[in-house]
Parts: C-alpha cells; sequence; structure tokens
C-alpha cells in the first residue's frame, strides 16, 4: 500500500476534516445549542475528540516518514529533559487544582480526565504532528512553529461560537498561540509529539477542573491576564530551544527554506 507524504495542502485538508469532527460532533451532542467547556468536558465521554484523534492519528500513521509525523519516541532519549518547563507547569496546575477543596464525584473526574487526555492527544497528533509536518514540508522550522502555531491560535478562538463567550474564546486564542510555540519547539527537539501530547493533557486537565469546581469564577476578572502570563514562559522556553537548535528541522521532516 502507497504511503502518504504529507504536504501542506494535504495536512490543511486534514485539519478541516478534523476541525469537522471535534466541532461539528461536538454541536449535534449538544443539541445545536452552546454549551460551557466545563460541561462538555464533564457531562460524558466527548465522541468529536475521539474520533479527531483517531481521524489525525490514522493520516499520520498513513504518512511515508511517521518520524516526520511525530509518532517516534523521543531521540536522543535525553532529549525528554526539554520537556521539564511545560512539565512543570502542568503538574502545578493539576496539584493545585486538586488541592482547592474540589468536591467533584469521582466518577466526574475520570469522565474529564479521559476527554482532556483525548483533547491534549488530539490537538498534539493534528497540530504538532499532522500540520508541523505539512509546513515543514515547505518553509523552515521558525515559518512552520509561528505559522501552525497562529492556526492553533484561532483554532481556539472558534470555542466563542459553541460557548457563546466570544471574548474569553479570544483571550484563549492568544494564550494557544504562545502555548503552541513552545509545545512545537518541544516536539521538534525530541522528535516526537508524545511527551507534549502527556503535558498537553494533564494541562487540559488542570483548567477543566478550575472550570468544573467554580474555583476560577473567583479570578473571572482576571482570569486573561493571569493566562497569557502563564503561558508566557513556555513561549520564551520554545523560542531559546528554536534558538539553540538553530531553528532546524529534525531528521526526516526536511524544511523547504533555509534555517
Amino acid at each position: 500500500m502507497k504511503r502518504l507524504r504529507i504536504t501542506l495542502p494535504l495536512s490543511l485538508g486534514v485539519l478541516a476534516g478534523w476541525l469537522a469532527l471535534t466541532i461539528g460532533v461536538g454541536w449535534i451532542t449538544s443539541g445545536g445549542g452552546t454549551q460551557s467547556l466545563g460541561d462538555a468536558a464533564s457531562v460524558g465521554i466527548g465522541p468529536g475528540w475521539l474520533l479527531a484523534a483517531l481521524f489525525a492519528a490514522a493520516f499520520a500513521l498513513a504518512s511515508d516518514d511517521r518520524r516526520a509525523a511525530g509518532l517516534c519516541a523521543p531521540r536522543p532519549w535525553k532529549s525528554v529533559g526539554l520537556v521539564w518547563l511545560p512539565l512543570l507547569y502542568a503538574a502545578l496546575m493539576v496539584l493545585a487544582a486538586l488541592g482547592d477543596q474540589l468536591t467533584i464525584p469521582r466518577a466526574t473526574l475520570l469522565v474529564l480526565a479521559v476527554n482532556m487526555l483525548a483533547v491534549g492527544l488530539s490537538e498534539e497528533l493534528m497540530f504538532r504532528g499532522v500540520l508541523l509536518a505539512g509546513f515543514l514540508d515547505r518553509y523552515t522550522a521558525w515559518q512552520a512553529v509561528f505559522a501552525s502555531s497562529a492556526i492553533f491560535g484561532l483554532m481556539h478562538a472558534l470555542n466563542g461560537f459553541t460557548t457563546g463567550d466570544v471574548p474569553d474564546a479570544l483571550w484563549q486564542s492568544g494564550g494557544a498561540f504562545l502555548q503552541g510555540v513552545g509545545y512545537a519547539a518541544v516536539r521538534l527537539r525530541t522528535r516526537s509529539i508524545w511527551p507534549m501530547a502527556v503535558v498537553h493533557g494533564l494541562w487540559d486537565f488542570s483548567l477543566m477542573l478550575q472550570l468544573v469546581s467554580g474555583a476560577q469564577q473567583e479570578t473571572a476578572p482576571l482570569r486573561p491576564y493571569v493566562s497569557l502570563l502563564l503561558v508566557m514562559p513556555i513561549f520564551l522556553y520554545g523560542l531559546y530551544l528554536l534558538w539553540d537548535g538553530r531553528g532546524e528541522a529534525p531528521h526526516g521532516a526536511t524544511a523547504g527554506g533555509t534555517p
């Protein structure tokens, strides 16, 4: 069976299908109305998130270079140590959320964990796997990181249509862009999506814990600014990793321009 070469047009087509599953299935299951992210993540396993993850994984597995899509183990293994900053952030946020006198039932905690791990895996497969590989096929690593992260941010702006809170979604969009740059830089340096898929899932899990428990309501006016400040170190860390690595694409993911 002939394998696919992940080009930019193909990756953008996969993104369109991924968005249709992520947003469309969620819209159908919610009855066509608006629904908060906390409710969507806690009322049951989200079929749209699972289907989108499988959809992106299918294209990544069908590619002619799975390492270029980030599906292989980190190489070298010691590069996993580069995950320390985003992992520390995610772990501290989970601990803070769990220690905030949560009264969430265990069944709801399990649903949240499954959904957020699915979201983390789905988004890393799509944006740091398929889409980043597509941009790397044509552009330099710096350009590919910023372009894929910009689309990652814009995707979060679409939450405004499903939740009805457009201003909050726009703040999410800015934070997602900054976070995406850091995540993409770690993915390039480790040559794998798996470490950041775990970190991404933990990060989203901590955010949903706060939403469901109502812990964010007390700081709602400051939340947008706090969110951007929280992800700024990850963004700066990503810039450092790109600069330290001279902006080079990993082996097997050839950038079209000159690094």
